[in-house]
This record gives C-alpha cells, sequence and structure tokens, in this order.
C-alpha cells in the first residue's frame, strides 16, 4: 500500500467466550459481581425496571390483566408447573437493616374509646349493620355490613367463608342393620349403578289361594281437612309379620312344588330388593338355597317390621345422645309403625265385614289376642328359564264402589257373605304419611301440614316423595304386587309437637298403585330386572346353604355374604323363650 492511498476499514473478528457448562457468560466482570441475576423465560411479560406499588407476593403485572402466567394457570389447570426462575425472586427483595427497624416506630394520637361489653347492635342497612362491620344478621345469614368489603370480596376479619353449605354438614357414618361376623365371607358385590340399569317385564301374576277376613273402607274419612281433623285411636290387635319360610302356605307348596327353580319370599321383602337402589338404611334379607328351592326371610325385629320416615331427605333425622330425644331415627320408626297400624284400622267399617275363601293361616282362635283386618293372598310369577316366584301379599281392606266393573273379587279371591256385588269391589292397602314436627332437625323442609294441606296438598305430597322415596316406592310395589286396585294413604300428625303419643287425622288421599309409580319416576321394569338379576345370581352361581344380604349403611351397594348354617338360631331362640314367658305371665 502506498502512502498516498485511503487506509481501508479493516475487520477484525471479537473475543468469544465458550462456556462449555451451559448458556450465560463463563466468567463475570469484576464490577458485575456483586449484581444478582436470575434467569428468564422469553415468554414473560416484562413490566418495569422498578415497580414499589407491586403487591409483595410476586404477582404483579404477571396477572390476568396482562395474560401473564397466573392467567394460563387459571385457565389450563396447570398448577402444579412452577414459573421459570421463580425460586430467586427473593434475590431482589429489600430487606430493612435491623438498625433502622429497631428505631422505627409510629405514634398513634388518635383516642380510643373502650368498648363496652354486650352485642353489638344493628341499625338500618341490609348488609346487617352500619360501618362496614362483620355482623351476623340481614338477609341470607352472616354477611359484610359495606358494600364496598363486600364488592372487594374482602372484609376487615380474614377471608369469607360461606356457612351452613354442603361442606360444613358433619359426616354421618351409619350403623349396618347387622354387623358381619368372622366366619362370613362377601360372596358378590352390587352397586346401584349397574343395577338402575337392569330392566325385566313378566306378565300378571296368578292367583294360587286367598286366606283372611277383612272389613270395607269407611268413606266418612274421606272428608277430613284440617279444620275438623280426627283423633289417631289405639286398636288392640295383634299385627304378624310373619317371615317366608315360617308360613304355612309357602311350605306346603314348596313340598308339593314341581321341577324348575322356585322362590319364595313376602311382598314386603320383595318390595325391598326391588326398590334397594332407593334406600339409604341399611337392611337385610336372609337366603336360605336348598336344592332348587330358594327362600327370601327377614330377622324378626329387623328393618321390616318398622316404617322409616324421611329417609331420602337431604338432612334426615339425626342419631342423639339424650334418652328423650324423640325425634331420632329409631324413635321416628317406632312411632310411624304404631301410626300405621293404628290408622289401616280405624279406617273400616266394624259392621261390614266379609271372609275369603280360606282362614287366616296364623290364626289360633285365641279371643285374647284378636288378628287384624286382613287378607293375604298368594300369588305367583314366571320369571323364565324355568324359574317361578310365589310371595304372600296383603290385602287391607274392600271398598264398595259402584259401577266399577272390577273383576278381581273372583276366583280365588271370591268373597263370601258380601254386602255388594263382586262387580263393585274394590281391594285396597292403607298406609299412613306422619309428621313429628316440621320446625326440628330432619323435617327435611317440609311445610306446616295444618297450614298447607288443605290448600296445597299437591305439595306437601311432593314433599313427601322427595324426603320418603322409598318408602312410598316400596308402598307402591307392595300394592302391585298384591294387586291392589287402591292404595289410600292418611295424614297423621302429633296433636302436639312434643308428644308423640297423641296422634290427629288431617287427611287422607287416594292413588292408582301404578299410578303413584309413575309420579315417583319409579319404574317397574327396573324394578323386576332387580329381582331377575338376583334370582339368578342365586341360582346359578350360589351353592346350597345359608346367605345373607345387606344393603352397606354407607355405600350404594349390596353386599351378599355366605354365612354358617347355625347363623341367628340363637336370636330365634332367645326370642322364643321371651315369647313364652309372656304367655305364662
Amino acid at each position: 500500500m502506498t502512502t498516498g492511498e485511503k487506509a481501508s476499514p479493516r475487520f477484525v473478528l471479537p473475543a468469544v467466550a465458550d462456556n462449555p457448562s451451559g448458556w450465560g457468560p463463563s466468567a463475570v466482570p469484576e464490577e458485575l459481581s456483586h449484581v444478582p441475576y436470575a434467569p428468564y423465560s422469553k415468554s414473560d411479560r416484562l413490566g418495569k425496571i422498578a415497580d414499589w406499588t407491586a403487591p409483595a407476593d410476586g404477582t404483579g403485572y404477571n396477572d390476568r390483566r396482562f395474560g401473564g402466567e397466573n392467567d394460563r394457570r387459571r385457565r389450563f389447570g396447570a398448577q402444579g408447573q412452577e414459573a421459570f426462575g421463580s425460586g430467586l425472586t427473593s434475590l431482589f427483595a429489600y430487606t430493612v437493616a435491623a438498625e433502622d427497624e429497631a428505631t422505627f416506630s409510629v405514634v398513634d394520637r388518635q383516642a380510643t374509646v373502650q368498648k363496652k361489653p354486650g352485642f353489638k347492635s344493628q341499625r338500618g342497612g341490609r348488609g346487617g349493620g352500619r360501618g362496614g362491620a362483620w355482623t351476623p344478621g340481614g338477609r341470607g345469614g352472616a354477611q359484610v355490613g359495606g358494600r364496598r368489603d363486600d364488592r372487594r370480596g374482602q372484609h376487615p376479619g380474614g377471608p369469607r367463608r360461606r356457612y351452613g353449605g354442603y361442606n360444613d354438614k358433619p359426616a354421618r357414618i351409619r350403623d349396618a342393620s347387622v354387623q358381619a361376623g368372622a366366619e362370613w365371607k362377601v360372596v358378590e358385590e352390587l352397586d346401584f349403578p349397574r343395577m338402575n340399569k337392569l330392566y325385566y317385564e313378566v306378565d300378571e301374576g296368578q292367583d294360587i289361594s286367598a286366606h283372611g277376613v277383612f272389613n270395607f273402607i269407611d268413606k266418612s274419612f274421606d272428608r277430613i281437612n284440617t279444620k275438623q281433623e280426627k283423633p289417631l285411636q289405639l286398636s288392640d290387635r295383634n299385627f304378624l309379620n310373619v317371615t317366608a319360610s315360617d308360613d304355612p302356605v309357602l311350605v306346603n307348596h314348596a313340598k308339593s312344588a314341581a321341577d324348575g327353580f322356585t322362590v319364595y319370599a313376602t311382598d314386603n321383602v320383595l318390595a325391598t330388593l326391588m326398590c334397594a337402589t332407593r334406600s339409604v338404611y341399611s337392611w337385610d334379607i336372609i337366603i336360605n338355597k336348598q336344592d332348587n328351592k330358594l327362600f327370601l326371610d327377614k330377622r324378626d325385629g329387623g328393618a321390616f317390621d318398622y316404617v322409616s320416615v324421611n329417609e331420602n331427605a337431604a338432612d334426615p333425622p339425626m342419631e342423639s345422645t339424650e334418652k328423650d330425644n324423640i325425634n331420632t331415627p329409631q324413635a321416628l320408626a317406632v312411632e310411624a309403625t304404631y301410626i300405621n297400624r293404628n290408622f289401616s284400622q280405624q279406617v273400616l267399617k266394624e259392621s261390614e265385614r266379609v271372609s275369603l275363601s280360606h282362614a287366616n293361616p296364623f290364626d289360633d282362635g285365641n279371643p285374647a289376642d284378636p288378628l287384624p283386618s286382613l287378607a293375604y293372598r298368594y300369588r305367583k310369577w314366571n320369571l323364565g328359564n324355568d324359574v317361578t316366584l310365589v310371595a304372600r301379599t296383603q290385602l287391607d281392606a274392600a271398598l264398595h264402589a259402584p259401577g266399577s266393573n272390577s273383576s278381581h273379587a273372583t276366583g280365588a279371591l271370591k268373597l263370601k257373605d258380601a254386602p255388594c256385588p263382586a262387580s263393585d269391589t274394590l281391594f285396597v292397602n292403607v298406609r299412613a304419611l306422619n309428621e313429628f314436627d316440621s320446625r326440628a332437625p330432619g323435617s327435611g323442609g317440609a311445610p306446616e301440614w295444618r297450614q298447607k294441606l288443605d290448600s296445597q296438598r299437591g305439595a306437601v305430597m311432593a314433599t313427601e316423595i322427595k324426603n320418603n322415596g322409598n318408602k312410598l316406592s316400596r308402598w307402591a310395589m307392595e300394592s302391585i304386587l298384591s294387586g291392589a286396585d287402591q292404595l289410600r294413604v292418611g295424614f297423621v300428625s302429633r296433636a302436639t309437637p312434643k308428644d308423640r303419643s297423641r296422634h290427629v287425622i288431617l287427611g287422607t288421599t287416594t292413588f292408582k298403585p301404578k299410578d303413584l309409580a309413575s309420579q315417583m319416576n319409579f319404574n317397574q321394569g327396573n324394578a323386576w330386572g332387580i329381582l331377575k338379576m338376583f334370582v339368578d345370581l342365586c341360582a346359578n352361581t350360589l351353592e346350597d346353604g345359608k346367605y345373607v344380604l345387606v344393603k352397606d349403611p354407607n355405600k350404594a351397594l349390596l353386599r351378599l355374604y355366605s354365612v354358617p348354617d347355625d347363623t341367628f338360631e340363637e336370636d330365634d331362640e332367645a326370642a322364643d323363650q321371651g315369647g313364652d314367658r309372656e304367655d305364662a305371665e
């Protein structure tokens, strides 16, 4: 290059520091050695270099208004992911020197007013007080007094909490109707979701025989209302609920039964099993299988001998340690059973009584223990695959209905010395709903019958269907099995809420059993499907022996146990000995 020529620029490569262990500089200059460094993600939205107004929890501009990480977590559910570099944010936090902090203090020169003991008065505002105080009251329970605090979702007492919600209810642990022994073995578990999908149709049952003596309905009870209530009277009758294996008619039929698999049961046991998916309380059925015979029995003193109250309510009656509490589930069940037995006899005419072709199989002729008015109707159904169901059903009364053109009172149900033609006679089952205390816990939000029964009977009945769905379904199914034309339901209430010994009849209503089932959305095909499934399970899977089917008290399933042959026999012997001592006295 000559001296006259201009010097051209030269390209010099800069020094490149290679960091084989990761990203970033391999060496830090001395003047930057005390500056903290934190990694960051390119997706983070950078706000200000220094923001002294941001909250101390690190949210700042990384909130939903700017589409930051918190907003992404909220929308996409990535709660377990940690923000890139979030563990190093504490390096930039300003720490106050201990000496400066020790010398700093705040002096409040405002005069304070000493609070007087007692309750705080509430004036005016809807929110339950003035000045934004957190006080109970106002509409809807406890609320924030000031509107500003309510809008911000905060109050001086801390984060708001929803009172009286579902999560605040104590967990209810119910006991099983029978405790499983050490030798009991679980054979099968049947859950309700699968049982709800079953369906089966059967033909109308055929009559085998009819037994008993029963009375006609007194129609004057149809005119009872809340202003003309009638006291409930005590009926001195010996009510029996004999199980299938102790029924002489069913036992004789089993001895002479032809080939094929035969199931023997009573209507209340069958109805409980067919309505199992609506049950909440625990119950149990004893199953005895011998050759091609299957008996479904109940235990004496078990759930089948009592009537439940508000079993399906959102807040059913609770157990109590108080001995004088008359609103526990057991106390209400005993009271409801007492009401049903006496009501079923009070609505009858003593002067109009008819008898069937056969005598009551449980009548020993003792005038000291008269039996109630009822008839037993033995029927059979064909369940397919050479399986027959034979059941004892019950009819409570007859009804004179001119022009009904009924054909039921013929054949095995032909009446003797009937006061009206057979074509004008209907068969009726009688039940009673009871009210204990509309303000007590466990009432299920039922309206007070004395105020609403006459004007809003539909609303009262709808509440009863909601709170007693299982009981009403069983009553409807029992009436369908027995072939009853009507189901008469009485409304019986306590004379005073604190006295369970005196009751009054406030009214009655009448249903056709199938119409009541439809009103409750009760599927008869599903009920027969549940029974068909269980019978097939017993016929094809179980060996000869003794079994117990138990409704789990806290879960929606049934458990089938295999038990020793002498299970419950000691209890039966003790009950028989107790009955013999009472007879001797």
